[in-house]
């Protein structure tokens, strides 16, 4: 049997996601069957196996990809250099344009935070995913109070838990809504309440 190159793979791995993708986000987890991810694929259920051993696998990779896809959107807006407030709204706006951009795969990454309360896999995954957004939340708010840019009183883990909270519901009202979230004035308003009441009053 001859050997698949990398990128021949790599090319099947990504046509395997996409498809999986789409029945994840009509159906829904629970939903959709093997036979519809082999159908979907075009591939048989032994070579789906091949790349995914279990429809659950599938599912963490593809909440994984999106979340690594947000890190990297995020990581090529943020320059050296930057304020903290600077660096939140960018996270802010840049995460609404990753839900415009990734509907489909928001919508498995939302569903999964349910799913994590049946499924062990996914809820290590899901807590290990809020438990960095709220660490990168805290670093950025202990510069911003540490710089003077954000309020001195601000209680670090509480805001921290906020931000993750608000972007996370503002995630579902786009979905249930589409169009309707102005990201870009949701983040100067996070900012600005963050910041000391001198400095909002200028603002």
């Amino acid at each position: 049997m001859p050997k698949i190159s990398a990128a021949a793979k790599e090319a099947r791995q990504e046509q395997i996601l996409q498809a999986a993708l789409h029945c994840f986000a009509q159906r829904g987890y629970y939903a959709t069957t093997i036979e519809d991810l082999v159908t979907a694929t075009g591939l048989s259920r032994g070579a789906l196996y091949l790349y995914f051993p279990s429809k659950e696998a599938l599912y963490l990779a593809l909440a994984d990809r999106w979340s690594c896809g947000l890190e990297t959107a995020i990581r090529a807006r943020v320059t050296p250099g930057l304020s903290p407030a600077a660096v939140l709204r960018i996270i802010i706006e840049v995460t609404g344009a990753h839900v415009a951009a990734e509907a489909d795969a928001c919508r498995v990454l939302m569903e999964g935070w349910i799913l994590g309360r049946t499924i062990p896999t996914l809820a290590e995954q899901v807590e290990s995913q809020e438990a960095r957004t709220i660490q990168i939340f805290e670093q950025l708010l202990q510069a911003g109070v540490a710089s003077g840019e954000m309020r001195a009183n601000l209680a670090i883990r509480l805001h921290a838990q906020m931000l993750l909270a608000t972007l996370q519901g503002l995630m579902i009202q786009w979905h249930l809504h589409p169009g309707t979230i102005d990201w870009q004035r949701v983040a100067d308003d996070i900012v600005r309440g963050l910041c000391p009441a001198w400095q909002s009053r200028a603002g």
